[in-house]
C-alpha cells in the first residue's frame, strides 16, 4: 500500500521543522560586549567614544557583488552574526553603557570569503547629569562676602569631565575647573550656569544653572549730635 502524504502529515512535517528552526536560532545580542571593564583611558585607546543617546553606525568601502557578514562579540567572548546580506553599513542603538565590539566579513560573488576584519570597538558613555552646589545663596556686593560654586557630575563616577562656567549665559574666561567662587559687586540677581562634559568626548555634556542673590551694602552710616 501506497504511503501517502495527506495534509496533515505536510502540516506536522512544516511545524517540526519551524519547531527545530527556532530552537537553534541564535537570539540577536544586545547590550555592550563589556559593561564591567574601566572605561578607556583615552579616546585614542578605542575606535570610537560615543554619547549615550547616539548610534553606532559603522560602514566600509563597498565592492559590487560582495556581500558582507557582521558579527559583534558577545559577553562570553564569541562572536555573533548580527547581520548578513549586501549592505556594507550596519547600524545599532545602544542599550546601555560599555564597549561594544563588532568584525565584518566579506564574501565575493563566487563565495570566496575574505578573513575577518580587526576589532572594532565603540565605547559608549553613561548619560551624564549636570549639577551645581552652592555654599550660599546671596552675597554681599562689593565682594565683602563670596559664596562657592560646585560642579557635580551625576551618572559618570569614575570619568574625568572638562567644566565652562558661565555668568548669565556668557562664559567666564579661564573659568574651566570643578568649583568658581562668586564675587559680585552689584546688587541684584545673576544667574551661574557650568557645563560639564566628558573628556573623552566633550559633545556629551550636560548644563545647569543656579541664581545668586547679591545683597546690597548698607550705606555708610553719619553720627551726628544728640539726643
Amino acid at each position: 500500500m501506497k504511503n501517502k502524504f495527506t495534509p496533515l502529515k505536510a502540516c506536522l512535517t512544516l511545524l517540526f521543522a519551524v519547531i527545530i528552526s527556532s530552537a537553534f536560532a541564535q537570539t540577536p545580542f544586545t547590550g555592550p560586549s563589556d559593561a564591567v571593564t574601566a572605561p578607556p583611558g583615552s579616546a585614542a585607546a578605542v575606535s570610537q567614544v560615543i554619547c549615550s543617546s547616539g548610534q553606532i553606525q559603522l560602514k566600509t568601502t563597498p565592492t559590487a557583488g560582495y556581500t558582507y557578514q557582521w558579527y559583534k562579540k558577545k559577553t562570553d567572548g564569541t562572536m555573533q552574526l548580527v547581520q548578513d546580506g549586501s549592505s556594507s553599513t550596519y547600524t545599532e542603538t545602544p542599550t546601555g553603557p560599555g564597549y561594544y565590539t563588532y568584525q565584518l566579513v566579506q564574501i565575493n560573488s563566487t563565495g570566496c570569503t575574505s578573513a575577518s576584519s580587526d576589532p572594532f570597538n565603540v565605547f559608549v558613555l553613561p548619560p551624564i547629569t549636570a549639577g551645581i552646589t552652592a555654599s550660599s545663596s546671596n552675597v554681599c556686593a562689593s565682594g565683602q562676602t563670596s559664596a562657592t560654586l560646585s560642579a557635580t557630575p551625576v551618572n559618570g563616577s569614575g570619568y574625568t569631565y572638562t567644566y565652562q562656567w558661565t555668568r548669565n549665559g556668557v562664559d567666564i574666561p579661564g573659568a574651566t575647573s570643578s568649583t568658581y567662587t562668586v564675587n559680585e559687586s552689584t546688587a541684584g540677581s545673576v544667574t551661574f550656569g557650568v557645563t560639564v562634559a566628558y573628556t573623552l568626548n566633550s559633545s556629551c555634556s550636560s548644563s545647569t544653572t543656579t541664581t545668586i542673590t547679591v545683597v546690597p551694602v548698607p550705606t555708610k552710616p553719619v553720627i551726628v549730635t544728640g539726643p
